[in-house]
């Protein structure tokens, strides 16, 4: 089984080789050791108990270009979470999803900080409530993201609070490691993109590198060429601050 493993591994090197050369990638408010990092525990997270743990970062509230049903930019950051958590098309690795959490569970977590406005959301999908209320995501954010981010230290303050809140996700024993998300990271930056991501970040066919090598270690079927889209979740509670 190992040997299979390693030689699934070694196919798929080959395979993404010639597109090393000509991926290119944006810029990132996040260092990418720390947006490693936070992909790696969802993804684990994911894996372990079929939640979705999602960070979006938004360089500003204003300016995103996000806007409600009656086209008005959403600059209020409980209705964007709410907007981002519910109708938001994201990016995952068979394509692209709207909703976080998976269908009839409603096991989503958001995480959503606007840096300019100094604000941040938690939302939580329904099937979570009673695993994670709204007092611990406040006490989660207040022990861990807002003493980080009043340094300076994003990441930091990133990952934490997604480890603070997926220790409070139980085990799952109706796992399905065919369907997790993939992606778990997302920022909503208008800056230009002006430097190359290391090769780790690089993407094929929207799939990232680090993802498609760990997949193939764990025996993972990887859908190389997938593009569906899943349904979408509701939120349920949460809390909301500055920093």
């Amino acid at each position: 089984m190992q040997s299979k493993r390693w030689a699934a591994l070694l196919f798929i090197v080959i395979l993404l080789w010639p597109t090393f050369f000509i991926t290119t990638c944006r810029a990132q408010i996040v260092e990418s050791d720390w947006v490693d990092s936070i992909e790696s525990y969802a993804l684990e997270v994911d894996v372990n108990t079929t939640a979705e743990i999602v960070v979006c970062v938004f360089t500003s509230l204003y300016g995103h270009g996000i806007k409600d049903s009656s086209g008005q930019e959403i600059n209020d950051i409980v209705k964007l979470g709410v907007y981002v958590f519910n109708d938001m098309p994201l990016d995952v690795y068979d394509g692209t999803q709207t909703g976080i959490g998976k269908s009839g569970k409603d096991n989503g977590v958001l995480v959503l900080v606007a840096l300019e406005e100094q604000e941040w959301r938690i939302e939580v999908g329904y099937g979570l409530e009673g695993d994670i209320t709204d007092i611990q995501t406040n006490l989660i954010a207040q022990q861990y993201l807002v003493p980080a981010f009043q340094q300076g230290n994003y990441g930091e303050g990133l990952y934490d609070t997604v480890v603070a809140l997926g220790e409070q996700i139980p085990l799952s024993s109706q796992t399905d490691s065919n369907s997790v998300r993939g992606y778990y990271y997302y920022e909503n930056n208008n800056q230009p993109a002006s430097t190359p991501n290391p090769f780790w970040d690089w993407n094929f066919y929207g799939m990232p590198l680090w993802l498609i090598i760990l997949l193939a270690l764990l025996g993972i079927f990887v859908p190389v060429l997938g593009g569906k889209t899943r349904g979408g979740r509701s939120g349920g509670g949460g809390s909301t601050g500055k920093w």
